[in-house]
């Protein structure tokens, strides 16, 4: 290799080094980190219909190189009902940390595309939820129908046709739906959530929650949170009702759970 070309090999390289910029610390308190740095869904398992529903893509992007795009359409069934969800693959995190009277923090960035195709009428969209374990049931007996989880993030549009992420929270399975926060959101930019739980059967677990760096809940939200002493656990992805005729796709990054919320924040 000749002077000149070794010279151009490393300016090349360090222009390389700059433009990655310098490596993250790692940080403190993280229990699960699934930013898709690797280019897989190492850490993830899920429940998609087909293998293109949850795709590592390289734009766009939160942080990093890496997001993941989730996709749902019509028909896509798993787990018996029309979703495309990621949940994540050590069990024992959410178990751990979950159960009654733990406290957990969980961050993630949100992508939705500006042309996302709205379901007709008042079909429920999740885009996010905590979901109960059902309960072992007596021998020769089918476990009982769970029902809506304990804690659920949805997307709707407002009066005014705004789309609004909207929190709800839900004491029993069965019981009436509360709404712990409401906040409209700009499509086509990346949306910053925090959330920190504190799981309890009794009224002093609470869920407070921020949106963009901004409070989302309002301060603690205080109620039940867990059906029963087993934990919850996460589902991101999008999963609604069968019968919509859209497609859709919504993007996901920087997802952690962890001690803090600067352990977990995006």
């Amino acid at each position: 290799m000749t002077r000149r070309a070794a010279a151009i090999s490393l300016l090349a390289a360090c222009a390389a080094l700059a433009f990655a910029g310098p490596a993250a610390a790692p940080r403190r308190g993280v229990w699960f980190c699934g930013d898709f740095e690797t280019g897989r869904l190492d850490g993830w398992i899920w429940d998609i219909a087909r293998q293109e529903r949850a795709v590592v893509v390289t734009e766009p992007v939160r942080k990093g190189r890496y997001a993941v795009r989730i996709s749902l359409a019509p028909g896509d069934i798993a787990a018996s009902k029309e979703r495309a969800e990621l949940k994540v693959g050590n069990k024992e995190i959410e178990r751990t940390h979950g159960s009654q009277g733990g406290e957990m923090w969980y961050g993630w960035s949100l992508w939705i595309p500006t042309d996302y195709a709205d379901p007709p009428g008042n079909q429920f969209q999740i885009l996010a939820q905590w979901h109960q374990r059902p309960e072992a049931a007596p021998a020769g007996e089918r476990p009982k129908k769970m029902g809506a989880p304990p804690l659920t993030l949805h997307l709707v549009r407002n009066d005014e046709g705004r789309h609004v992420l909207l929190l709800i929270g839900q004491e029993s399975s069965t019981g009436p739906p509360r709404t712990l926060g409401a906040r409209p959101i700009r499509l086509g930019t990346w949306i910053d959530l925090v959330f920190h739980i504190r799981w309890s059967t009794g009224r002093d677990g609470f869920v407070e929650a921020w949106l963009g760096g901004h409070p989302f809940t309002g301060g603690k939200k205080y109620g039940r949170t867990l059906y029963s002493p087993l934990s919850n656990y996460l589902r991101l992805g999008l999963y609604r009702g069968k019968g919509v005729p859209t497609t859709n796709h919504v993007f996901y990054d920087e997802v952690r759970l962890g001690d803090s919320y600067q352990a977990v924040t995006p």
